[in-house]
Formats: C-alpha cells, structure tokens, sequence
C-alpha cells in the first residue's frame, strides 16, 4: 500500500483541529480544542439495491429501553438513553439524525454534555446491551449492522459480540476514518457499519450484542446509534469502496516526481484540460466481498456527459471478506466540458459465468476546464465556511495540487461567504511541497492584497499575481488564500463537504500563531499548522492574468445590468474581441466574435445568478459583472 504524505501538517498539530468560531458547518465549538484519529475503520457503505436481501435474524430500532440493559461505571450522571428528537445531535452539519427510524427513537449519549476542562477526573464509560440473547443457530453465516452519528475527539466507541451468553466477548472498535485513508473528525449521516460476526455468533444461540463508549477522561463529543440487526450473509453479494478519478490507489506510480516531493494522485472537481492530456482520468476502487462464497469480481465504469466512455478492470477473485484495489482500463481525456462518472462493482460465482450480485454505484461529477483547477464541488454546494481573517484570526487556507503538465498561474479563484464584509484584504498564495523544508513547504509568492468589494461578497472573486507564477510538471505546490487579523472586518472563505484524500491534503495556516493551545490555555504564539478535511473552494486560473485584475473597466458596459437574460454589450470604440459570457463555476456558457460598437446578446431562459462577461482581444482582456436575474 502506497505511503501517505503528511507534509506541512506535523508541526504542533497530531491531535488537534482548528475550531472556528461563529457559524462553520464542521467545528461549533470555539478555540483549538479536538482532534483526528489515526485508527482504522470498518468502511462506510449503501447496501446494493442489486443484491440479495440478507434474511433478518434479529432487529431493534432503539425506540424502547426495554429490550437493553444500561451500565454506565461513570460518577457523572451522563449515560446512554433513548431520544426522539432527531435535531439533538449537537453538530449543524449532522443533524439531524438520519437513520431510517430516528423518528421512533435512537441511542444517544454526549460526552459533550459534561462541559468541564479536559482530564477533569471523571471518565464517562457507559453501554447498553441487549436484555435477551438472540438465537442465531439455524445461521452459520450472520452479519451485525447498525447506523450510527458521531463527532469524534480522542473517545472510544464499538461494539461487542458473545455467543455464549456474554461468557467470552469480542469487541469491534468503530472508528473515524469514513473514506480514503483519512480520518474525520465527523462521520457521515448515517453512518453504517457491518461486521461478519459469523465466527462468534453463526450457528449459536445465546448471542448478545453490546454497544460501550469511553470518553477517556478528556472532554469528547457525541455517538448516536440507531436500527441494529443480525442478517444472514448472502452467498454473493458485493461493495464498492472509495472510489476515485484521480489515481490515489494505481495510477499514481505512472507519474514520476520532480523536485523534492511526490506524486500522490488527487482527485479534481475542476481541470484545466491541458493537465487531462498528460493525466487521463482513472476510475479506481477498493472491492469487497460481502458475500460468503467467493466471488469474481470486477470493477466498472460509465462516462456520459458532451462524450462517453466505458471501462473495466480484470477480474479478481475473492473468498468471502477479502477486498482488493482495482483500476479500470481504459483511463480516459475528454474536452472541455461537464461530465458524470459512475463506478460499480460486478460479481459473479467465482467464474461460473452467472452474475449474480452488483454493488451500488458511486458517482462522481467532473468538469475539464479550459483554465480552472479545483477540487471544491461549487457554490451550490457550499456546506460551510472558514475564517481567514478577523479578530482573532490570521490564515492561509490551501491545499495540494499536483502538476502534470507546465502552466503558467496568473490568478487564485476563491468564493468569498457571504458573511464576510466589506473593505477586508485577502492575497493569494504559493507554496513549493519541499520534503527537506522544515514544514515540508518553500514559500513561493505572495499576491498583492485584495479588498473586497460589495459585489464579491457571496461569490467567485479573482485575486491575480503581479506577475505568472511558472508550474512545472512533476511538482506538487500548496495553493489557496490568506487574510488578516483585523477588529472589525472579516474575510471568509467557502467550503464543500466532499473530504480530503489524506491528513494534511487540506491545511490551515495559523501565521501568528492566535489559536489557543488547549494543553496550555494559551496562544500557540508561533505559526501553526492545522489539518482540514471539507475542501476550501480555492482554484487555481491559468486564464490570462488582466482578465483577472480588471474586475472594473471602462473600455465597455453592458446594460441592462441587472438583466432577464437579454442584454447589450457597448463598447468605447469599435474593435473585433471575442465575447465570452461564464459562470461562477467557470463554465463558458455563451462565446461570440463581434466587431461592432453594439452588440445584443440575447440568454433568456439562463439560470439566474452572477455572470462575468470577457472581451479578449487577443493580447488584453477585459472583463464585466453581469446579474441575471
């Protein structure tokens, strides 16, 4: 299994995260308080529609006290028990609780609730166990699965299973690390976990299952779980587990690495289609046999979207609970354009011929730009914020990009939130990854600073260089925005739920160091690095760089503004340019060659939002705001 890059994010920070305050959809706590694991997982999944449905053995929806037993050795009065209300998780981003029957009730307990200092002397380790064994003898192959909602910070939780009436027991630790090899502080909503018990409960009569949390004397979050169930295991039946277009898992040894870094294999939401030359896509994935039977299984892929492309990778065959990484062929480069992957696994009897099971499909919408890299999903899909600059803040939010083929930067995209304001500087950023640096970065180039406007709050904002910024193919550069500590003004910058690949893809930079140690209850005092694991919606432009500092220009107007979708390009004197009309995605959504001092464009039926209209002239580009409303 190939290494993971930590890079920057060694330095003071193994077990912390950065919590900001106001209204971030990760972290509501206040100071630098909570961290990351580095423990393992039992993979996060949906269940195929495709596949056989296991026969029930036992279930209980954690709607009545009744059918559990409650043991709690804390001297706190903090215990698991049954809630009803779905908005209690204590998390904006995951609540409320999404199991299939929150509604009738569900396990809950919050270490959080205890709301004393860190290692205040009292432990909180509660379980709950079921009142009665279960008869499982008629089942030599079962299954535990349950959903569940977590933030994490330095707990235990997990589940225990006796087949002998709680004599013996063997436990099953459920962890943070819900995708890729990263461990998140949040898990997803639900969560759901399966274990083949079928060694400790198949064939036996008197199972138990047991649920243990342990906040270990350090002030924890939260674990709700829900819908537990003992299931045959089918035969055949199979998953798909992290799949991915970028080459994290195979494709990345096809790269060589210049320079003193390595190449990872991330996966973009947004590429510029000059790097999709050099790198093609690669669908890749982890496939498990859930099944317990052997299976041979393969992994494939569909590509639709302005063209298509189909793939599949060779087929494996594997014993029941073994997995295995697989990349399809072929990779694929398409144009400039928008396009939606889809990736699923396909099994049959072990080379018998006969398919029998299919695994859900995971789907990935990519678009190949003509300048924009970017791995944030776009402002629709904006699920929170971070605070570069305010107060008590002073950041720089980046995040790695690999480079594949020579470009010249000429600017930083970023979507400011709209709750920053008026009047507040951020700059642009660039680091060189450099293993032998002290942090694992070499400061390339600062941007002058940017003042933001009322029209920038709430949207794309393009932040240049004095100068291009030469990439070169093989090296890996952390890029993103920064801002500063100011009383009243405050710069911020969106985010989108979709995770980071690896700890430290995503970094937060506290340059005067103002975060609180929590070990200490002081100011860290020096610059810091912190782990993020939403994607800041930062992108790189390799777009002409006067496209991207002319924000407002007189050499032409364009009226009405705000329009319905028909509107009339005016410029000072008649030229020949080339009109282009994109959106806040980056996606040129009209383009024309006028010559004419008047120009009517008419895109009625357009989707309503901000627009930025470009004259290239072939040496200088100018550009306009448009509103269509």
């Amino acid at each position: 299994m190939k290494k993971i890059l930590l890079s920057a994010c060694a330095i003071l920070v193994a077990s912390a995260t950065f919590a900001q305050q106001a209204n971030l959809a990760e972290l509501s706590k206040e100071s630098l308080t909570k961290g990351y694991s580095t423990m393992l997982v039992t993979p996060n999944f949906t269940p195929s529609s495709a596949a056989v449905s296991p026969v029930t053995v036992w279930s209980d929806d954690c709607s009545s006290a009744a059918t559990w037993v409650f043991t709690n050795t804390s001297a706190l009065n903090i215990d698991w028990a049954i809630e009803t209300d779905p908005n209690t998780i204590p998390v904006s981003v995951l609540a409320p609780m999404a199991s299939a029957s929150a509604s009738n009730g569900f396990m809950f307990i919050s270490s959080d609730a205890n709301n004393t200092v860190d290692n205040d002397g009292t432990p909180i380790v509660a379980e709950f166990t079921t009142a009665n064994s279960i008869d499982c003898s008629l089942y030599p192959s079962v299954q535990l699965s349950f959903s569940h909602n977590f933030r994490w910070w330095n707990d235990t939780r997990g589940v225990r299973v006796s087949g002998d009436n709680g004599a013996t027991w063997t436990d099953f630790e459920i962890t943070n690390q819900t995708s890729y090899s990263t461990p998140n502080q949040n898990s997803d909503n639900p969560h759901l976990s399966v274990y083949d018990i079928s060694a400790i409960a198949g064939g036996q009569s008197q199972v138990l299952v047991q649920f243990y949390y342990n906040d270990h004397d350090i002030w924890a979050w939260y674990w709700a779980v829900d819908d537990v169930m003992i299931s045959e295991i089918p035969d055949n039946a199979i998953r798909i587990e992290n799949a991915i277009t970028g080459g994290y898992w195979v494709d990345y040894q096809n790269y060589s690495a210049s320079g003193l870094t390595t190449i990872i294999g991330l996966d973009y939401s947004v590429t510029p289609v000059a790097q999709v030359a050099v790198r093609p896509f690669s669908c890749e994935a982890v496939i498990r046999n859930i099944g317990s039977a052997s299976q041979s299984a393969v992994l494939k892929y569909d590509v639709t979207g302005m063209a298509t492309y189909s793939g599949v990778s060779v087929a494996t065959v594997l014993a029941g609970s073994d997995s295995v990484i697989v990349a399809a062929t072929p990779t694929f480069s398409p144009g400039v354009g928008t396009y939606t992957v889809e990736m699923w696994a396909e099994a049959d009897s072990a080379g018998a011929g006969l398919v029998t099971t299919l695994s859900a499909v995971e789907t990935r919408n990519i678009e190949v730009s003509q300048y924009l890299y970017g791995k944030d999903l776009g402002a629709a899909n904006q699920a929170g914020a971070r605070d570069i600059g305010d107060i008590d803040d002073a950041n720089e939010i980046t995040t790695r990009f690999e480079i594949y083929a020579n470009a010249d930067l000429t600017s930083l995209r970023v979507f400011i939130d709209a709750d920053a304001t008026v009047g507040a500087k951020i700059y642009a950023v660039i680091y060189e990854a450099d293993s032998t640096a002290s942090n694992g970065l070499f400061p390339l180039v600062e941007s002058d600073d940017y003042t933001l406007t009322a029209q920038d709050i709430n949207n794309w904002v393009d932040v240049p260089f004095i100068s291009p910024i030469p990439l070169f193919a093989g090296y890996a550069y952390e890029f993103g925005v920064g801002g500063y500590q100011h009383p009243t003004e405050i710069s911020r910058v969106g985010m989108t739920a979709n995770t980071s690949l690896y700890n430290g893809e995503h970094t937060l930079l506290d340059k005067p160091g103002l975060s609180i140690d929590a070990s200490t209850g002081q100011p860290y005092g020096v610059p810091t690095y912190f782990y993020i694991t939403s994607t800041p919606m930062v992108r790189m432009n390799f777009g002409p760089a006067t496209a991207i500092a002319e924000v407002h220009t007189s050499i032409f107007d364009v009226y009405p503004n705000p329009s319905l979708g028909s509107f009339t390009i005016a410029l000072e004197e008649a030229g020949e340019f080339t009109v282009s009309v994109i959106n806040v995605l980056g996606q040129t959504v009209y383009t024309a060659d006028i010559d004419n001092s008047l120009t009517q464009v008419d895109l009625s039926g357009i989707s309503k939002g901000m627009y930025t209209v470009e004259l290239n002239s072939g040496d200088v580009v100018y550009t306009e705001k448009l509103i269509i409303e």
